[in-house]
C-alpha cells in the first residue's frame, strides 16, 4: 500500500464519518464527542474493510462496531486491527480454530486536545503491539486550526511523540483531524485530515 493510498483512505474515513456524524443535540457534549469519535473508528475501520475485501487470503478487521463470530469479540486490543488469520484444530473434537498469524495494520485514536498524556498512553498500546503499519489520530481544536496556532500545535505533539514513535516501526503515520466538538460548524470541511509519515527517524508530511 503506497502513502497515496494511505492518504486517500484517512480523506475518505473522515468525508463518511462527517457525513454520518450524529447533530448536536439535547445530550451532553461529552456522549455527542465519543458517539463522533466512534463514528470516526468506524469510518476508519470500514475503509480498511473495503480495502482488503478483495485479498485472497483471510483478512479480518477488529473494532467495536463489530463483532467478529470466530474470536466472539469486537475490538482485539486495539481501536482497529486488521489481521490476516491462519487455523489450527481444537484439542477435543479437531474444530477449526482461527488465529492470528501476522498484522496488517493496528490504529489508534485519541482526539482529547486539553490533555496530551492520554495520546501518549494511547501511542505506547502502538508500540507494545507488531504490525505492517500502524496509524495514530490525534485531535485539534477548530480554534487552533484556524490560527497558524494550529501548525504550532501539530508541531509540539509531533515531537512529544516522535520518541515513541520510533519504538513502533516502520511505515508509522501519524494523522490530525478536527476534534468532534468542532464538527458543529460551517466550515469544518475546511480542516481536513493531515498526515505525516515517519521517515528515517523523522515526521515528513503527506497531506497538510
Amino acid at each position: 500500500m503506497t502513502d497515496s493510498e494511505v492518504k486517500d483512505m484517512i480523506v475518505s474515513a473522515w468525508k463518511n464519518a462527517r457525513k454520518n456524524a450524529p447533530p448536536a443535540s439535547n445530550q451532553a457534549k461529552g456522549y455527542v464527542h465519543r458517539k463522533r469519535s466512534e463514528v470516526w473508528v468506524n469510518a476508519l475501520a470500514e475503509k480498511l474493510v473495503e480495502l482488503y475485501e478483495r485479498d485472497p487470503g483471510d483478512i479480518r478487521v477488529f473494532w467495536r462496531g463489530q463483532k467478529d463470530s470466530d474470536f466472539i469479540l469486537n475490538e482485539l486490543l486495539f481501536d482497529v486491527a486488521v489481521c490476516e488469520l491462519e487455523e489450527t484444530r481444537s484439542i477435543d473434537k479437531g474444530k477449526p480454530l482461527p488465529f492470528v498469524n501476522k498484522c496488517l495494520w493496528l490504529v489508534e485514536s485519541e482526539l482529547q486536545t486539553d490533555n496530551s498524556r492520554p495520546i501518549i498512553v494511547d501511542l505506547s498500546k502502538l508500540v507494545m503491539g507488531s504490525s505492517e503499519r500502524k496509524l495514530f489520530v490525534a485531535g485539534l481544536s477548530l480554534g487552533e486550526l484556524k490560527k497558524d496556532s494550529g501548525d504550532r500545535r501539530k508541531g509540539e505533539v509531533l515531537k512529544m511523540c516522535k520518541k515513541a514513535a520510533a519504538r513502533c516501526g516502520e511505515p508509522f503515520y501519524f494523522c490530525f483531524i478536527p476534534h468532534p466538538k468542532a464538527w458543529n460548524e460551517l466550515d469544518v470541511d475546511e480542516y481536513g485530515p493531515s498526515i505525516w509519515l515517519l521517515h528515517e527517524g523523522e515526521w515528513q508530511p503527506i497531506l497538510q
